[in-house]
């Protein structure tokens, strides 16, 4: 079958491309599905705006009667962007799709005095609830509120917070990794990250590294696992947080888990900028640990510098901003291989200093907003990423340096946003990205060809078994949203699609392993070349580039029930279309991938104030998770065609020491096979969420909360190939024959087939405690 070669170098078949397209033609038919069924789905949270904020509330005159006709208008001094509105007969009014940033809102109406709210902070993702009491014209009245809005957010449903640019700047970050703000909201635990990476082990509604990583309310988000992000960031272009981690809108998906979106700055009419160096002295350090008493202390260096700077092109219109940091830090890893085994094996005595690993990261960003008139406003942002690091993985411990594989990562990401205003009442928003990443691992400057040798709980040296892998992925995607306003009602419909073009190759090596010094200098004589117990090859495998395509839809409402209640209710429908499977594998369940289609998403939830500064929620709803990719991944590598083999010194084909393997030839053994169960689905889960807010100072609050997930289809692997036990653990688990035949194997022609299922379930409840101090 003949392949076509893509413009950025990579391969896709007929069968591949096929696949994209129905994808494609199915989004199509989903698009016009939620044109004829929003007529009847209409849903929308609080907090949903992905990367702007809103202003809203009632006026009313000192009885408490709405007053219509009364003029909203909001200004922001810099930038320039101003805005007006007209309550209605019930006396609401809201601006929503906002960009961030300080307003003044000013409130008039003939017959009554003009009412003022000075400093009105907006941030990511919030709702400022600005009421205006009117007294008479005779009255002069104006009301200056400090911060934004009530520090309990009375229209707010969701798990979650904002974290603002004054913690931004002030929050200690000595990793140089704003990922690991992630822990700093409720509903959330893990372990932060020292490096560029992601935090580990996150725990959010009871789940393992459930998260949603965004930038700007684009995708951030690595598709192969759960929990990892696309690109690292620098704080230099930080500008706030938004995170929620239970009970989000309709808007937001693709996980049940975490999302956890950056918002970048921007340029404003002052200039502004900063610059920042940070220096740690070797001389300053602590020893490690395991570092010998007679060892140098290793490089434990530090250098960071780090600028940005934004301001005007043209007042009011637009603007710039910029950003850089160059990070190195010294990373070493000391090793443990004994003086004696290392002179006993024939080991370089400069192999077993400390690792040198050195992080060597540089970070860009660059975006320009632009106040086209007053109906629409857009943004364009490109950031780059690179990062070299030698003596990265098989470092340390019982790695002599000569096991030691290098590593090298680039990301480019390009994103924008357009806002239009078609009428007083109908805005539209309109994001983009294309953002591309791409790393590897490769032997060092002392990793020689090879080939690899273990001797067991001794030493590693010779060869890496850590080189020769790739991963690229390039996720280009968008997302269309239009919101209505309606009276009490902020009606909002949209969604989102995203292809992930990834391709991928396991790590290339041959690796011995003895049992003991004696049975490797055996071999390396040539008395006995077959003194080892195993040796591993693997080739890295053969799977083109893959392509998957995942898109939702969604219709969302608020609605103003009373001044008190805010009724929020609606729909998201996800729909998870897996790259074309290989017709021809070996394994019948890995000819075809199931693609579920009944991913439908209900969401309701409501605030109400007992009392001025008292606030209840509840919310509850399904939120479907979006599968890895190497759930495909791992059925096209492993298919049956063999990629990776063990043999013992006994196995047909095996080699003598130290012959460097360079195919996988087929052993005599049948193939161990990884595939998904043909009736995979996509799992999900039940949240609910209740908490109780109260107010305890115009900048303090502290929420009680109780949050109850049950997650259903969560995946699990088995071993569905053995049967027929010959024996039983103490425990009562069962023992399998190492024969392959049809007594003791389902299907004979294979050896394990580890089948990836979906069914498993959990249950998690937890309480909340979270107290809330304002800046």
């Amino acid at each position: 079958m003949a392949d076509i070669v893509q413009e950025d170098g990579m391969k896709t078949s007929k069968w591949q491309r096929e696949g994209i397209f129905r994808g494609t033609r199915f989004f199509v038919f989903a698009i016009v599905l939620a044109v004829v069924s929003t007529s009847w789905v209409t849903q929308a949270f609080p907090q949903s705006d992905a990367i702007n904020g809103t202003v809203r509330g009632r006026v009313a005159d000192a009885s408490d009667a709405s007053i219509e006709g009364a003029t909203v208008a909001i200004h922001n001094s810099a930038t320039g962007i101003s805005r007006s509105v007209q309550t209605g007969s019930d006396g609401y009014y809201v601006f929503p799709n906002l960009p961030l940033g300080t307003y003044d809102v000013v409130v008039t109406k003939d017959g009554f005095a003009m009412v003022r709210a000075s400093k009105v902070l907006l941030q990511a993702g919030k709702e400022a609830v600005i009421d205006a009491r009117m007294p008479l014209a005779s009255v002069s009245t104006t009301i200056e509120v400090s911060g934004g809005a009530p520090v309990i957010e009375p229209t707010r449903v969701n798990v979650g917070r904002t974290i603002d640019t004054k913690e931004i700047e002030n929050l200690p970050l000595t990793s140089r990794n704003p990922y690991n703000f992630i822990l700093f909201q409720p509903g959330v635990s893990g372990h932060p990250n020292p490096e560029l990476g992601i935090p580990r082990t996150i725990n959010t509604n009871g789940l393992l590294d459930r998260i949603n990583y965004q930038m700007d309310g684009m995708v951030d988000s690595q598709q192969d696992r759960h929990g990892l992000r696309l690109f690292p960031i620098s704080d230099t272009y930080v500008r706030e947080v938004q995170t929620v981690s239970n009970s989000y809108a309709p808007e937001f998906g693709m996980t049940s888990g975490n999302i956890f979106n950056v918002i970048t700055n921007s340029g404003t009419n002052d200039i502004h900028g900063m610059f920042e160096y940070i220096h740690r002295w070797v001389d300053a350090s602590a020893r490690p640990i395991l570092l010998s008493p007679t060892a140098p202390k290793p490089e434990l260096k530090l250098n960071d510098y780090s600028t940005n700077a934004g301001g005007r092109v043209i007042k009011d219109k637009l603007f710039w901003f910029g950003a850089y940091e160059h990070l190195e830090r010294g990373q070493p890893a000391p090793v443990t291989i004994t003086a004696a085994n290392a002179a006993q094996i024939g080991i370089d005595p400069s192999l077993l200093v400390a690792g040198p690993g050195l992080l060597h990261g540089q970070f860009v960003d660059t975006r320009v907003d632009w106040v086209i008139n007053t109906k629409h406003s857009a943004f364009v942002r490109y950031n780059y990423f690179r990062n070299s690091f030698p003596f990265n993985t098989n470092v340390g411990g019982l790695f002599a340096l000569d096991a030691s594989s290098d590593f090298k990562d680039k990301a480019h990401v390009i994103g924008m946003q357009v806002v239009s205003a078609l009428s007083s009442n109908l805005l539209n928003e309109f994001r983009f990205s294309w953002p591309l990443r791409s790393n590897s691992h490769f032997p060092g400057t002392l990793t020689p060809a090879g080939p690899a040798v273990q001797i067991q709980g001794t030493a590693n040296f010779n060869g890496t078994t850590a080189a020769g892998d790739q991963f690229t992925e390039k996720i280009p995607n968008l997302n269309e949203n239009l919101t209505w306003i309606h009276g009490k009602h902020s009606y909002k419909w949209g969604g989102s699609w995203q292809e992930n073009v990834d391709l991928q190759k396991a790590d290339s090596f041959t690796q011995y392993i003895f049992p003991s010094i004696a049975a490797y200098l055996s071999a390396k004589s040539g008395a006995n070349p077959r003194s080892y117990t195993t040796v591993n090859v693997s080739n890295g495998g053969a799977v083109p580039s893959y392509h998957s395509v995942f898109f939702s839809l969604y219709g969302q409402d608020n609605w103003q029930f009373t001044p008190k209640l805010t009724l929020v209710y609606g729909l998201r429908y996800d729909k998870f279309v897996p790259p074309p499977s290989d017709p021809n594998a070996p394994f019948i369940y890995s000819r075809n991938f199931n693609s579920p289609g009944a991913n439908f998403a209900p969401r309701v939830g409501f605030a109400y104030r007992l009392t001025p500064k008292t606030i209840v929620r509840a919310s509850g709803g399904i939120f479907y998770e979006s599968p890895a990719t190497n759930t495909w991944f791992n059925t096209l590598l492993n298919n049956g065609n063999l990629s990776s083999v063990s043999l013992g010194p006994t196995s047909a084909g095996a080699p003598a020491y130290p012959t460097i393997l360079t195919s996988v030839a087929p052993t005599g053994t049948p193939n161990d096979v990884t595939s998904v169960d043909p009736n995979f689905r996509n799992a999900y889960t039940i949240n609910t969420s209740l908490q109780l807010s109260r107010e305890l100072s115009s900048n303090d609050s502290i929420t009680l909360g109780y949050i109850h997930t049950g997650a259903r289809n969560l995946e699990f692997l088995s071993n569905i190939n053995l049967i027929n036990p010959i024996a039983s653990l103490a425990d009562g688990r069962p023992v399998y024959s190492k024969n392959v035949n049809a007594s003791t194997r389902l299907f004979p022609q294979f050896n394990n087939i580890l089948l990836q299922q979906s069914g498993a379930r959990s249950v998690y409840d937890a309480g909340v405690i979270n107290y809330t101090h304002r800046l």
